[in-house]
Formats: C-alpha cells, sequence, structure tokens
C-alpha cells in the first residue's frame, strides 16, 4: 500500500495517535495475535513484533488513556489492572490494530506509530530515532556542507532546518551573513532553545584582557578543547559570534573528537579503554568558583557501545590519583590523542568573517586557536551555549512540521 500520514489516516478511518507527530505508513501490519497475553504482529516485509500489553494499553490514543488536548498519559499505570492481558487481537478493515483487553475495554492503534513502537533488537540509539545519521569528519572534510545562509533565518523555516541538520549532522555549522550586531548571539541560538548561564556569564565576549581568568582571554594559542569540562552537566552547544577579525594569526581550528578517538580504538584499543573507563577529575581553577566533575573521558552510550560524549581537557586536569599502571595507560592514552589533535589529517581550520556564527556540538566537536598578535588588529568573539537536547526537540518539530505539510499535498 502507499504511504499514509495521519491527518490522511485519519480520513479513511485510522486511529489517531497518542502524541502531535505524524508517523508515514512504512509498513502495514498483516496479521495480529494473541500470545501470552501480549500481541503478536506480523508486518508486511515478514517481519513480527511482540508487544507488552502495558506498552499497547498505556499508549491507546482513546482520550480516557491519553488527554486529548495535551496528549500525555492520562490514567496511571497504577490504574490499570496489574494482570491486564489482551483477550482479542486483530488487523481490522482499515489497517488499524484492534485490541480487546482483559478488563473489557478496546483499543486500536494506528500502524506508521505502531511499527515506530515495535520492539527492537538492534543496537539503536532511541533518542536519534528518525534524525539523519552524523558524519564522523578528518581534516579532508568539505567545509560547504557546513556553510548555511544566515541572513533570513528568523523568516525561513527551510533555511533553519538546513542549520539545524548541520549543526547535527557535522557537529558544527558556519551561519553566514548574519551581521556584527552584538544581540545576534543571543537571537539566533535562542531559535533552538534558551540560553544556557554559567560561570562566565549567560553571553561572554572572547577577547584579550589583561585580567584574563581564563586562558580564552589571552592571545595565546589554544590546542583543541571542550568547554566547562569541569561542569557535570557540560554545555551542549556553543555558539561563537565573529564581531572582528583583523589581527594576524587567531584562526579557529576545529576536530571530531568521535573521529579521533575512533583511530586510537584501532590502534591502541587497552588505551582506549583506559580512557573509557577510568574516571578523570576535570576542574576549574579560579579565584572564586571551584567547579569539578569526575568522569572518564570518553563516555559511552550504554544503547550503542559507541562515544556519547569526549570531555577533551587539556589544561584543567586535577591530579590523577589511579594506581602506577592504570595512570600510565591513561597518560599513554591522553599524550596520543592530543598528539592525534595537532595533526592536519584530524582537523581544520578556518578563519571567521565578521558577520558569522559558528555553532558546535560541545560534547563532541573539539574547538582551537592559533595564537594572534593584538597589536596587528583588533579580534572579538561574542559567545553563548545551548543545550544539546534543544537543537535536537528543534530536529524533531521541523520534521513533524515537514511531515504535516507532505500530507496536505
Amino acid at each position: 500500500m502507499a504511504q499514509v500520514l495521519e491527518p490522511v489516516a485519519e480520513s479513511i478511518g485510522l486511529p489517531g495517535t497518542p502524541d502531535f507527530d505524524s508517523y508515514p505508513i512504512r509498513h502495514w501490519a498483516v496479521a495480529a495475535r494473541v500470545e501470552k497475553g501480549g500481541v503478536d504482529v506480523e508486518w508486511d516485509d515478514g517481519s513480527r513484533s511482540r508487544f507488552h500489553p502495558m506498552v499497547l494499553r498505556e499508549n491507546s490514543p482513546d482520550p480516557e488513556t491519553i488527554h486529548p488536548v495535551t496528549r500525555e498519559q492520562a490514567r496511571m499505570l497504577t490504574e490499570f489492572p496489574a494482570d491486564l492481558a489482551a483477550t482479542t487481537a486483530e488487523i481490522d478493515a482499515a489497517g488499524a490494530l484492534s485490541v480487546r483487553w482483559s478488563d473489557g475495554t478496546d483499543s486500536r492503534f494506528h500502524p506508521g506509530w505502531l511499527y515506530a513502537s515495535r520492539p527492537r533488537t538492534d543496537a539503536h540509539d532511541p533518542d536519534m530515532e528518525g534524525m539523519s545519521d552524523r558524519v564522523i569528519w578528518g581534516g579532508d572534510l568539505d567545509l560547504s556542507g557546513v556553510r548555511v545562509d544566515g541572513s533570513r533565518i528568523f523568516e525561513d523555516e527551510e533555511q533553519l532546518a538546513r542549520w539545524c541538520e548541520a549543526l547535527h549532522v557535522y557537529g558544527f555549522a558556519i551561519l553566514e551573513g548574519v551581521g556584527t550586531d552584538r544581540s545576534v548571539v543571543e537571537t539566533i541560538p535562542a531559535l533552538l532553545g534558551p540560553l544556557r548561564d554559567n560561570n562566565f556569564g549567560r553571553i561572554f565576549d572572547v577577547i584579550s584582557k589583561p585580567d584574563a581568568d581564563s586562558n580564552a582571554y589571552t592571545s595565546m594559542g589554544l590546542p583543541l578543547h571542550v568547554d566547562l569540562a569541569t561542569r557535570e552537566y557540560m554545555p551542549g552547544l556553543q555558539f561563537l559570534h565573529c564581531i572582528e577579525n583583523g589581527a594576524v594569526g587567531g584562526e579557529s581550528m576545529l576536530g571530531d573528537s568521535f573521529f579521533i578517538v575512533e583511530k586510537l580504538r584501532r590502534e591502541a584499543p587497552d588505551l582506549y579503554e583506559a580512557l573509557s573507563t577510568v574516571p578523570l577529575t576535570s576542574a576549574n581553577k579560579a579565584v572564586n568558583t571551584d567547579y569539578r566533575w569526575t568522569t572518564p573521558m570518553i563516555k559511552l552510550d550504554p544503547s550503542t557501545g559507541e562515544p556519547l560524549e569526549v570531555r577533551w581537557n587539556p589544561w584543567l586536569r586535577a591530579p590523577l590519583t589511579a594506581k602506577f599502571e592504570t595512570a600510565d595507560k591513561v597518560y599513554k592514552g591522553l599524550r596520543r590523542l592530543f598528539e592525534m589533535g595537532e595533526s592536519p589529517d584530524n582537523t581544520v581550520t578556518v578563519r571567521l568573517k565578521p558577520g558569522e556564527m559558528l555553532g558546535f556540538d560541545n560534547r563532541r566537536i573539539l574547538h582551537g586557536r592559533t595564537a594572534y598578535d593584538p597589536t596587528t588588529g583588533g579580534r572579538a568573539l561574542r559567545g553563548c551555549y545551548v543545550e544539546r537536547e534543544e537543537l535536537w526537540s528543534r530536529l524533531r518539530i521541523l520534521a513533524r512540521h515537514r511531515r504535516a505539510r507532505e500530507a496536505e499535498l
């Protein structure tokens, strides 16, 4: 059968879904049966799914179970019988799964939602479901894919979508043509979600100053790093808006930590294991704050075993208190990674122009800069942080809007 979206589906007798999204019908259910109180569904591609009764029952799209306005559960888990079971299950004439429950109630389920919610046995990250695959990159990355016209970012949703997609897929994007008004660093990131305050302020100015409380506020070169690895919740996204960049030097360097640590995993699995299991403490050094957090440098996703974040921190590590043999492996692993971070095979270099804004995933993308001479011209960037989940939420909403438009055609 042809692909169907929810608004069209309702017109041909299919039920709604228990949330605000539209679900393409990629596969139709062709048969269903009750099996030990659960429901077994056979799909048109020959695959089968077995649903736990409560997975279906608490997501039944009827108004007694799901509030028709908020789409949140209106009936709580403890209100259902503990021994609730399906008594009959069939695929009805419209293609919906119809289930009668042991308490005498009935439910119908949209096939698109049902397929999207099926039990999975393969390793996958459920938070990334439906999003484009990330591109893990090295020094040969074509920068044309990360440059996005930002001149109409507030009016053009497609332009906003391209920017968000690049931020997610490549981990960074350069938004061009946004001007040099100092408010840009607040207004554009706010399209994703709230800005995050921190010990450097909600907005920070990256300039050379005599009373610097961070290496970033000097003119020295900065090796690749992530920001605020000292915090329990390391910022997810960072944005740097270029106001002025006339000094000699000051090029921005970027590297994909996922690409680099994968190289380490292949070349020296014992060092990779040490950096993904041995807790390291990151600690800031300041007169009025004392932030510190202890966790392995490479945090792995429990769903996939792949890196979820990398706390790449060349200059804010507290003394390592692990035993000698473990410390030796950790230091060898750190040295190898930091050496990799200096190789052009693993990094790209860009010179930001006034009116451009660099955004990147601070838990994945490493950033740094070459030294610059402040006597040869000005260099001023304005920065802020936004949580990574704001980007993912915006991507899901943009995709939802796109599916709704397609359904209207």
